[in-house]
């Protein structure tokens, strides 16, 4: 259960920083509305988490699954670039959340 909370918490922090994309200099409150709800669930699934797994683990998990979701909605929602060798350090950042994973009972 703790490792679902885990991924529930780094998907609302993708949706978070969407939404930043579209607050505008906070003139848009929709998205801003959006933003304050995804970072208040984010971290409270990340909270109940971190009860049951170590800190660390919880939270480089969480910024991991947040840094990956995000650069891939980038290059998918927002059309941005990046270079192989970026994508190969997200890689990198996913066998990490991987091992982790496998480590940690």
């Amino acid at each position: 259960m703790a490792w679902l909370l885990l991924i529930i918490a780094g998907l609302e922090e993708v949706v978070s920083v969407i939404a930043m994309k579209y607050i505008d200099g906070f003139k848009r409150k929709t998205p801003l509305i959006v933003m304050a709800i995804g970072i208040v669930l984010s971290f409270y699934c990340l909270t109940r988490a971190m009860l049951v797994l170590p800190a660390g683990v919880a939270y480089a998990v969480w910024a991991g699954i947040g840094s990956v979701g995000i650069t891939l909605v980038s290059i998918f929602w927002f059309k941005e670039r990046y270079n192989r060798t970026q994508l190969m350090f997200l890689v990198f950042i996913v066998v990490g959340i991987i091992g982790l994973k496998m480590t940690t009972s």
